[in-house]
């Protein structure tokens, strides 16, 4: 669960880094309550650095590091696939994080 001041990763377009500004609920969002159904609880107020101000369900939100262990697994497989070897720290950092 976000926190009010917490650093997230949008893993939607347009993507990146933002900050948390509140949870609100679907009657206290600026959006028509009718757009927003009960499986897109939690919605957070975010500030977003392209965007602006915006509210969005929170499962286009992940932690920082969620997103770093996400994009390390995603190169393997890329390594992978091009036939390019992984590297030893690669594989040690992606180890790490499945043991967490």
């Amino acid at each position: 669960m976000m926190q009010p001041g917490d650093i997230v990763w949008q893993s939607r377009m347009p993507g990146g880094v933002c900050l948390c500004i509140e949870e609100v609920t679907i009657e206290n969002t600026v959006h028509d309550p009718t757009v927003w159904t009960k499986s897109d609880e939690p919605v957070y107020r975010i500030l977003h650095p392209s965007e602006g101000v915006i509210e969005d369900p929170s499962y286009y939100y992940c932690t920082l590091k969620e997103a770093q262990a996400h994009f390390r697994r995603r190169l393997r497989y890329e390594l992978k696939t091009a036939g390019h070897p992984v590297p030893g720290w690669l594989q040690r950092e992606i180890e790490k994080d499945e043991s967490r």
